[in-house]
């Protein structure tokens, strides 16, 4: 199963995937968390202590690979598996939930 969460700023939506991701992960399922927002703050979110989610690496474009098969040029497939990335990026967090980061904006004009 898959979950998306989006809508406009302000609104919960990390709040709302934070608590969801703990909730499953307490009943045994294997969740990843995956913090795609230009300001990650879903660590906090999932109790990820500070110190750790300053020192997360964000998830590389490297991941990423031209596909061979789209004639356009534009498709991207991943270059290594889903559960090498998760393993190598992720940071397995409280509930066992695994935290992803997307990327981060480090200082103004950054983003």
């Amino acid at each position: 199963m898959r979950a998306a969460i989006a809508g406009k700023g302000g609104t919960g939506k990390t709040t709302i995937a934070g608590t969801l991701a703990r909730l499953i992960a307490r009943r045994g399922r294997q969740v990843w968390a995956i913090d795609a927002d230009s300001n990650p703050n879903l660590a906090v979110t999932l109790g990820v202590p500070r110190e750790a989610h300053e020192r997360l690496t964000p998830v590389p474009r490297s991941i990423l690979r031209d596909d061979p098969t789209d004639e356009t040029g534009k498709r991207k497939i991943l270059a290594v598996s889903a559960a090498e990335v998760a393993d190598r990026y992720g940071y397995p967090g409280p509930d066992a939930v695994r935290l992803l980061m997307m990327g981060r904006v480090d200082h103004a004009g950054a983003g």
